[in-house]
């Protein structure tokens, strides 16, 4: 079967996108330094309950943006989902402490702050809440940039190997 109305369905998927990449819709997460240094995701959650309080219930759907140290220009880094009963954890997960049972980017936040690097999160709440499936996937799809994302990091991959041989060629001649 095809559906037909996809028109749509990205129409909603633009107005989406368009909403959580708003500079204005990004939160700055908190890592004080006594925190990173050696890492303390109690403290760090603890420094940033205001910001988590505003997540549980409200979000469903979520974007991290960084930014190098002393730089203000953020990122696009990774594109998420969840459910909103469960957004304050998965949040929690990804930015200050983790389950070993979760696939979160706890790693590469802990790496980025660490070296004073800064990290924004933006998060929308999309109704039905299983469209947020459809919405995450599409967006990994359309931004390459959002490189924490696994499927990006596998196109990333692809690009720069395939482009060896082609380059190895080229210095040969």
């Amino acid at each position: 079967m095809r559906y037909e109305q996809i028109s749509s369905l990205e129409a909603f998927l633009s107005q989406v996108e368009e909403r959580l990449l708003a500079p204005e819709q990004r939160v700055s997460v908190s890592f004080a330094p006594s925190a990173t240094s050696p890492w303390d995701g109690d403290a760090l959650a603890l420094a940033n309950k205001s910001l988590l309080a505003k997540v549980l219930g409200s979000a469903n759907l979520y974007a991290i943006f960084t930014a190098a140290c002393g730089e203000t220009k953020h990122s696009l880094r990774y594109f998420g989902k969840t459910t909103k009963k469960l957004a304050r954890q998965r949040i929690t997960n990804h930015l200050f402490q983790k389950n070993e049972k979760t696939g979160s980017k706890l790693a590469q936040v802990i790496a980025h702050a660490c070296e004073g690097g800064t990290v924004e999160i933006a998060w929308i709440e999309v109704h039905p809440e299983s469209l947020r499936n459809y919405l995450e996937e599409e967006l990994i799809l359309r931004h390459a940039e959002a490189d924490w994302n696994r499927e990006n990091r596998v196109k990333i991959k692809a690009t720069v190997h395939g482009a060896l041989p082609v380059l190895a060629g080229q210095l040969q001649r």
